[in-house]
């Protein structure tokens, strides 16, 4: 860990605990390359255990949420974090809060269109080893990380989604190796951020992310920083780190681990002042 990573997790520490203690700090957090790793199968992706155990226990005494572009049926079933809510489809599908040993719900059938757009780039990617077409309950999604050739294919694919999507009426959604085609005016992760601190009503909120997805939570953050007493938004780097996401961070991460570490303390220093029982 990089010394300055180090300072910024230390000082930013002590205020989180402040605020979950009181039970009024918003936990929130992307899934995908920030709560997991990143993994060639993504239906083996799951939480790094000391990153869900620091959840969980948080859960019972502030408010945490993971808010995912996953559906919430796939979320719900990577993401087993008891007393937190998880959001899926950046937030636009009913939330949910996951007591221990409840099953997911059931994966909902995607729109007409939608499986229309994805059998049409099923037929484009046939050829490309390693692609993947993914129809989601508000949208489709075309990974490339397992192609041999990313870097070649990535550009083909995307201006494939473009042109596919002008013809659907529906917008692109770039992030690390994937393009997602979704309908306009679906909410975005920042749209499902103001809504959780409108319900909930915290006196602080930190949201880490890792992707281009993740930016309009960390702007939708910033811009209430004259309504919260504190308001932090946390980049989790990687090699493919963006530098949209680089410049919109209050503090930068290694990865996922440094992350968890950060999780862990907070809980800790919370569960340490207040018990191991609710707030």
């Amino acid at each position: 860990m990089a010394p300055a990573a180090t300072s910024g997790i230390a000082a930013l520490a002590a205020p989180l605990i402040r605020l979950a203690r009181r039970g009024s700090l918003l936990v929130a957090t992307d899934f995908d390359g920030t709560l997991a790793p990143v993994v060639r199968d993504p239906d083996r992706a799951a939480p790094l255990p000391e990153a869900r155990r620091a959840l969980e226990q948080l859960a019972a005494h502030t408010p945490v949420a993971v808010i995912s572009a996953r559906d919430l049926a796939n979320l719900a079933s990577r993401c087993r974090i008891t007393g937190a809510l998880l959001l899926g489809s950046y937030g636009q599908e009913p939330w949910l809060q996951l007591s221990s040993g409840e099953p997911p719900p059931a994966p909902p059938r995607p729109r007409p269109e939608l499986l229309q757009l994805a059998q049409e780039l099923s037929a484009y990617t046939a050829r490309m080893p390693g692609v993947g077409v993914e129809a989601k309950a508000l949208g489709v999604a075309v990974h490339y990380r397992n192609s041999p050739e990313p870097r070649r294919v990535g550009p083909l694919i995307r201006r494939q989604v473009e042109e596919l999507c002008r013809s659907h009426q529906l917008q692109v959604v770039r992030g690390r190796q994937v393009v997602e085609a979704r309908p306009f005016r679906s909410g975005n992760k920042g749209t499902a951020l103001r809504l959780l601190l409108d319900r909930l009503g915290p006196r602080g909120c930190v949201y880490a992310g890792d992707d281009l997805g993740d930016l309009p939570a960390m702007r939708e953050l910033h811009s209430q920083r004259g309504e919260l007493e504190l308001a932090a938004a946390v980049g989790v780097g990687s090699s493919e780190v963006n530098p949209e996401l680089v410049a919109e961070a209050d503090l930068l991460l290694e990865g996922p681990r440094e992350w968890a570490a950060l999780l862990a303390e907070v809980a800790q220093g919370t569960v340490s002042a207040t018990g191991p029982a609710g707030r």
